[in-house]
């Protein structure tokens, strides 16, 4: 892999951060961003906004570390340790090896390799589980912040015995603010889980890049 392409994995986490803090400035400039948060009185949108922005931060730091563990692929130059996937891969060709220089083709012997393969796998593949985990839970509290909002509409309807234009007044206020926390919580929790999820899917194509170099020949079947 060239090193302009391994560049382009974190740099491409800029362009989308970039797309998102311009388009959160424009939705701002006409006060929604704002509203949402004013208006629900549920606080789950806020909730969302504070989960989006930690694993949006976190899927850059993953992203930031893939490409520099990438790089260490390539030119075989020690880099810091905190690195956690040149930590897995160092772990992984470890156990591999000493499997792999002892002489045998037996059947169990092969299913041990695979199994250490299939581990190595499973512990790269943890960082997207999570990511896919965070973005179908920011829509389970869209959709709860809109049953809160039905129940406050609903609350409002309970408390009125009679029907006159005083009341009546009150009892849309009411209704308003339980429509709003479903409108904005379900849309807060709509986009949130969309953009997580897109970056997620980036985060598993270069995961599925470093996973086939880590595979291939040259990298890990070296006799010591």
């Amino acid at each position: 892999m060239k090193n302009r392409h391994i560049d382009n994995i974190f740099i491409y986490w800029i362009y989308f951060v970039s797309l998102i803090v311009i388009s959160i400035y424009i939705m701002e400039s006409f006060n929604l961003i704002s509203t949402i948060f004013r208006d629900d009185i549920s606080y789950i949108s806020s909730l969302i906004a504070a989960i989006f922005l930690f694993y949006l931060t976190l899927g850059g730091y993953y992203l930031y570390k893939l490409r520099d563990a990438l790089y260490f692929l390539d030119s075989n130059k020690d880099i810091t340790r905190d690195n956690v996937f040149v930590v897995i891969y160092n772990d992984f060709r470890v156990l591999y090896s000493e499997k792999n220089n002892e002489v045998n083709t037996s059947q169990i012997f092969l299913t041990n390799l695979q199994s250490i393969r299939d581990e190595f796998k499973a512990k790269l593949y943890e960082f997207v589980d999570n990511g896919f985990f965070v973005a179908d839970l920011l829509l389970k509290l869209g959709i709860v912040g809109t049953v809160i909002g039905f129940i406050i509409m609903l609350s409002s309807l309970s408390t009125i015995d009679e029907i006159n234009l005083s009341k009546m007044n009150n009892l849309l206020l009411s209704m308003s603010s339980g429509m709003k926390v479903a409108l904005y919580t379900t849309l807060s929790g709509l986009i949130g889980s969309i953009l997580l999820t897109i970056q997620n899917n980036f985060l598993e194509n270069k995961i599925n890049i470093f996973i086939s170099r880590v595979l291939s020949t040259e990298i890990y079947e070296k006799k010591s």
